[in-house]
């Protein structure tokens, strides 16, 4: 088949999006799809610039620029200094008062991109493939469709997290809002498919109209890593927690708490609203380039996934761990049995609540190698190859 992929997350960005985005294109590429993508192109210097990330052979990709909104608001690299600081203090409370009131953030520009797809009119897609976040790559290939610039069987959404539940999002009037538009968007597509469960569950509900049209797929691991722990019990384990905190969403202190107690070996890499000191054997740095990260997982003999603390997204981080041999300490938040029993099928992950006490009883399990060998395979069934056949059986194409 040939697909389409609009990716509005630039695709050499330092972001979970583009880590899925390039897990479900390798996938379609394994099973013989030949694939094109569309998506953003940072400007110079941005912070999140990331050119670790490499597209399959063989991928043609079109990036076309977002526009100068998101430009100034845009935090660049290697710069240093009290006015840098400030700059960049003034920058992140300009995106947080403009992302409070807009359904869509300061790249939706990106979309006016359209006009510059230039493709012959005898080209035919089988499948068209938008994927959020951000959301706006749904609105490129609605306008992309209206154009007419091209021929195609169908269009699918696939959606990280949703508009109306969006914990993140607040405000009576301003959810009326994403609910009205997110119907609008999901009524256009022929599928919408959600990478959590229990999202595309609560959607259906939201939305019964439309409800045949959704369904969900999980998130294929990004790499198989078949490197085993340099350390697989004792003291001297490493352990490693690599994503994002922000306090609104996931709470860190009971693991760094746990750490301090037990005297663990814990490294932390992600960015926060309130970021944690290192102290001790905990090393604590915000988000650092995918290269880099290799390197610290390469050293790392625990990964350590944290849940949100509410709402029905599950972190992707777990699924990227699902395809090394390395112990996944699974740390339970918000509706934790719902998410126990579902995760459980795989027999991988090394379960606890996110509670200092039984935190505590999951590394002293960890350090005396308390688990089974089945704790420590890799998830066949997340990988890239799976999902991306999942996807297509799902989408009944």
């Amino acid at each position: 088949m040939k697909i389409l992929f609009i990716a509005g997350q630039a695709i050499r960005s330092n972001s979970s999006a583009t880590m899925m985005n390039l897990a479900f294109i390798n996938g379609l590429v394994e099973l013989g799809n030949e694939v094109n993508v569309i998506t953003a192109k940072l400007p110079n210097e941005h912070v999140a610039i990331d050119t670790g990330f490499k597209v399959p052979k063989g991928i043609k990709v079109f990036e076309y620029a977002i526009g100068s909104a998101f430009n100034m608001m845009s935090n660049k690299q290697k710069k240093k200094g009290l006015k840098h600081s400030a700059i960049s203090a003034i920058k992140g409370l300009a995106r947080n008062i403009y992302y409070k009131y807009s359904i869509y953030d300061s790249q939706k520009s990106w979309v006016q991109n359209v006009e510059k797809f230039d493709v012959n009119k005898e080209v035919y897609y089988d499948l068209i493939i938008s994927s959020s976040d951000p959301k706006h790559s749904h609105i490129f290939a609605e306008e992309l469709i209206k154009s007419n610039k091209l021929n195609f069987r169908k269009w699918v959404q696939l959606w990280g997290d949703p508009m109306f539940l969006d914990i993140t999002r607040k405000g009576f009037l301003f959810k009326k809002r994403l609910l009205k538009e997110e119907e609008r968007l999901i009524s256009v597509a022929d599928k919408v498919i959600y990478v959590s469960p229990f999202t595309a569950s609560e959607q259906k509900y939201i939305f019964p109209k439309y409800s045949g049209k959704i369904n969900y797929v999980l998130i294929p691991y990004f790499k198989r890593d078949e490197s085993l722990p340099n350390q697989t019990l004792g003291d001297n384990m490493v352990f490693g927690y690599y994503g994002d905190y922000n306090s609104e969403t996931r709470n860190l202190e009971p693991l760094f708490n746990a750490a301090l107690e037990s005297k663990l070996k814990l490294l932390i890499r992600g960015n926060s609203d309130k970021p944690l000191r290192s102290t001790g054997l905990i090393d604590v740095k915000s988000r650092v380039q995918i290269k880099e990260l290799e390197k610290v997982e390469k050293n790392t003999d625990v990964f350590i996934h944290l849940c949100n603390s509410k709402g029905s997204q599950i972190p992707a981080k777990v699924y990227y761990y699902s395809g090394t041999k390395k112990p996944i300490l699974f740390i339970l938040d918000g509706d934790t049995e719902k998410i126990k029993q579902f995760y459980k099928q795989f027999d991988r992950y090394i379960f606890c609540e996110n509670k200092k006490e039984d935190i505590l009883s999951a590394i002293n399990r960890i350090r005396l190698s308390k688990y089974s060998i089945k704790e420590t395979r890799i998830v066949d069934e997340l990988s890239p190859a799976t999902i991306a056949a999942d996807l297509l059986r799902k989408i009944e194409i």
